[in-house]
């Protein structure tokens, strides 16, 4: 299964790509597309050339995609659209006003807003400066590791329901649909939608006792990009996304297992000093494996890549796994006075930290 998402992802990515710069007769290739699928049934038992056709129909498929989508207006999917746009905007306002509860200071607020539901209109230019210098403006925009945060903290706050009878299965959907809101109300991004597809991918496979590959997640999760919204293949933030995920998939394995071997260590016991050790390593290893997938990117579109992206991911990547917990924490603890008035002070000190920082290394 794992070689041939992979295959069918990039024929069908190339597909919308191809589409994007040829714009070849819609009707004429969904006639040819018809025919390559239909000669795909009729020669399954020959596996050679049932493969050529699958994956020249996969890619017929994209360039079909792409042209749809230019078409948009033309389809009920289009004031779809429309409207869950309008819709996510009017959400992340009323979200934004609501977060001044929890951080009054504005620049502390609009941090809060980019970490959480992705609105980055409010950051001062200065500070976006600042990110952009340091290299952490991904920690800004909403990509893996915010979605993967929160889901955890999500999981975690529903695990009650396990005492449920069928509650696993209860508990999954409850947190997929939670997980679908939360994608619309963040923008619908390239990087949060693929985040949100692997794990419900993950999801989905453990709870059918099966276990799902990387790659696989990856290449799904593109697929499904590219058939939501195919005009989205092209844009930075889609390529750089999926640069750095598949730069870890690629990467990362590597790094933690010569952790591994160095030290003799199994993940799971060990010295404090050890564990301390472990967690660095997964930070840099990150931020390298990240780094090296994204270079060709930065240096096409943006012609320069940041200098200290290690030393700002070893810390802004844990400064921003504590704001999100402080931030849950606060929602939930809102309606105790004490508590809440701690762990906000907590959540605004932590924002500010991060903020500072950031100023720092890129001064």
């Amino acid at each position: 299964m794992e070689r041939g998402c992979v295959t069918y992802s990039v024929l069908f990515i190339a597909g919308i790509l191809a589409a994007g710069i040829f714009t070849p007769g819609f009707f004429s290739l969904s006639l040819l597309l018809a025919i390559l699928l239909a000669l795909c049934i009729a020669t399954k038992r020959n596996s050679t050339l049932f493969l050529v056709l699958s994956h020249s129909a996969i890619f017929i498929a994209g360039i079909n995609a792409f042209t749809l989508a230019g078409r948009e207006n033309l389809l009920p999917q289009g004031n779809l659209k429309k409207l869950v746009i309008n819709q996510a905007g009017k959400a992340q306002h009323k979200v934004s006003g609501y977060l001044y509860r929890f951080v009054p200071e504005e620049e502390a607020h609009a941090t809060l807003s980019a970490l959480t539901i992705g609105t980055k209109d409010e950051i001062g230019a200065d500070l976006k400066k600042s990110y952009s210098k340091a290299g952490a403006m991904h920690v800004l925009a909403l990509s893996g590791l915010h979605v993967g945060i929160i889901f955890s903290i999500m999981d975690k706050l529903l695990s009650p329901m396990l005492l449920l009878p069928g509650g696993n299965v209860f508990r999954m959907m409850v947190s997929i649909l939670i997980l679908a809101a939360y994608i619309i109300i963040s923008g619908c991004s390239p990087s949060v939608i693929r985040a949100g597809t692997m794990i419900v991918i993950y999801k989905m496979g453990a709870f059918k006792c099966r276990s799902i590959s990387n790659w696989d997640s990856i290449a799904i999760s593109a697929i499904a990009i590219g058939v939501i919204a195919p005009m989205q293949v092209g844009s930075i933030g889609f390529q750089l996304s999926y640069a750095a995920v598949i730069g870890i998939a690629a990467l990362y394995p590597a790094c933690r297992s010569a952790f591994r071997q160095m030290f003799k260590y199994n993940g799971t016991y060990g010295t404090i000093i050890c564990r301390i050790a472990f967690f660095i390593w997964e930070s840099v290893s990150i931020s390298i494996c990240c780094q090296i997938a994204t270079l060709p990117l930065l240096i096409l579109y943006f012609g320069e890549s940041a200098q200290y992206f290690i030393l700002t991911n070893l810390i802004a990547v844990p400064a921003v796994t504590c704001i999100l917990h402080l931030f849950a924490a606060s929602l939930l603890l809102q309606w105790l006075p004490f508590a809440n008035d701690w762990i906000t002070h907590c959540l605004n000190y932590s924002i500010d930290f991060l903020n500072n920082y950031i100023c720092f290394i890129s001064n």
